[in-house]
């Protein structure tokens, strides 16, 4: 399976990262998965604390999921209300998740430009227009719902038409929602990145290593075993 973001990859960005699992072997901490959720994690360990052993186990290659093949936005939008999260936890815990995906991008933007990585970065934000007088009127309940939660205009606000127009070149445009927090990026370029990144820190992934057994302390692929000194 192939997508635009892999074939737009520079060549030095698709050389392989790992061998197999070849044997049984040890780490601090194994990690099932190399897209972003795994990488980052052993990003941070590495980082955190030079000379823990990570090792991460790919079935296919590092990014191959949906961290390398996505609609390439790096996004404070959660795929649910602050109203549900607050429903599901408290109202304080919901606002903390979401300043903290607003907190996530800006962390992101700063990894990128301190590592030097090439990734297509450009911060504009979110500008959802609106076109017609239900839209327009489904725009300013959604403001009014944010500032409901505390937030300002320095995280949501409204455009009127023409400082939308200034944004988007969309026709019929009555206004717009805005959001700084959204950052445009090329998602194979970034896990490619961060993935080479661990490595380079000593870390080791294993590609083409499939986990056929997990419990607490070891990990199984079809051609050998690792063992972790941590298991959560």
């Amino acid at each position: 399976m192939t997508s635009l973001w892999w074939d737009t990859l520079p060549e030095h960005l698709t050389a392989p990262l790992g061998e197999p699992v070849d044997g049984d072997e040890s780490a601090d901490v194994v990690i099932v998965g190399a897209g972003y959720t795994g990488l980052w994690t052993a990003y941070y360990l590495l980082t955190t604390q030079p000379g823990i052993r990570v090792t991460l186990l790919e079935a296919e290659h590092a990014g191959f999921g949906a961290s390398g093949r996505n609609g390439g936005w790096c996004s404070a939008l959660f795929p649910a209300s602050v109203g549900k999260m607050a429903a599901m936890s408290d109202r304080e815990s919901a606002i903390r998740l979401q300043r903290a995906m607003h907190d996530t991008v800006d962390d992101i933007g700063d990894v990128v430009q301190a590592e030097g990585w090439d990734v297509h970065w450009a911060k504009g934000g979110t500008v959802v227009a609106a076109r017609t007088p239900l839209q327009w009127q489904r725009a300013q309940e959604e403001i009014a719902e944010w500032r409901s939660w505390g937030f300002g205009e320095e995280d949501y606000r409204l455009l009127g038409a023409d400082e939308a127009r200034q944004h988007i070149g969309a026709t019929d445009v009555i206004g717009a929602t805005y959001t700084p927090h959204c950052a445009a990026i090329h998602p194979a370029r970034l896990v490619r990145h961060l993935a080479r990144s661990v490595v380079d820190r000593g870390g080791v992934i294993h590609e083409h290593s499939p986990v056929t057994e997990l419990r607490p302390g070891f990990v199984r692929t079809p051609r050998g075993r690792v063992r972790a000194l941590y298991d959560a």
